[in-house]
């Protein structure tokens, strides 16, 4: 039989609900953060999969569990013509979604 699983045992929330307050909580510094525990590891195995998928011109992409798109938007580079980002975390996908107002307003148009 599963066990149930609850991050914090004080809560009365379902896991699915803690994970989701925990990422919306540290949406915020999660880059930051993110650098500092990979150690920038974080960098190079996107700029890896970018490159692995540029190989297979996707028409479309969907990032789930993309978090503050990092990912979503270095996909860009694919030549893809959709890339969709979805998060668990409305917090995370805020970010996200000002990360990529800021590069579409910071990127020349083709």
């Amino acid at each position: 039989m599963a066990k149930k699983v609850n991050p914090y045992k004080d809560s009365t929330l379902g896991k699915k609900e803690q994970v989701t307050q925990m990422f919306d909580a540290i949406s915020g510094n999660y880059d930051g953060l993110n650098r500092v525990i990979s150690f920038g590891i974080d960098i190079k195995w996107r700029k890896r999969v970018v490159n692995i998928l540029k190989t297979k011109k996707p028409m479309s992409i969907l990032d789930i569990a993309t978090g503050t798109g990092d990912l979503a938007i270095n996909m860009v580079e694919t030549g893809a013509k959709r890339i969709i980002g979805l998060d668990i975390s409305p917090g995370m996908l805020e970010v996200g979604r000002k990360k990529v107002l800021e590069k579409r307003c910071t990127t020349p148009s083709k």
